[in-house]
């Protein structure tokens, strides 16, 4: 082969072919890629940090409604309106991370919604509590379930 030869196949391309190469680079191609998909991981991402802290509501909630639940069963009736303290107290306990100003709740003794003293507090009997927390799922200004809310509810045997 001859020098010249050589040198032309080692050489860089010039003019054209050299435009032609440059056209064809693959430089930016994965920075591009990750640019387009960046904000639906992130958006991916969001959505399942916020639908984890929902989750983690939904399991304090639960918890507060059988420990007030386990409350009234085990007050029976014995001060003068059991249901207001011992509710209070079981929640407060309970809920540390809920804002308690959002929580409802609905008790029941036997099947009555009543909180009287010596009404459905008879051994053996069930004591029920109802609690429901409003959610929010919203995730980047869009409301996805604008009527969201937690329902926990649990019955203990009035002992």
């Amino acid at each position: 082969m001859r020098l010249s030869t050589q040198r032309a196949l080692l050489s860089p391309p010039r003019g054209r072919a050299r435009r032609r190469l440059a056209w064809r680079r693959e430089d930016g191609q994965s920075l591009v890629e990750f640019a387009l998909m960046l904000p639906v991981l992130l958006l991916i991402l969001t959505g399942i940090i916020k639908f984890g802290l929902m989750f983690n509501n939904y399991i304090t909630l639960t918890d507060a409604a059988r420990s007030g639940a386990r409350a009234l069963a085990l007050d029976r009736g014995m001060q003068g309106n059991p249901c207001a303290p011992a509710i209070q107290q079981a929640l407060g306990t309970a809920t540390p991370a809920l804002n308690a100003n959002n929580i409802s709740i609905t008790t029941s003794f036997s099947g009555s919604e009543t909180c009287m003293t010596g009404v459905g507090w008879f051994q053996g009997d069930q004591a029920t509590m109802t609690a429901s927390y409003g959610c929010d799922l919203t995730i980047l200004g869009i409301n996805l379930y604008p009527g969201c809310t937690l329902t926990a509810s649990a019955t203990e045997a009035i002992e």
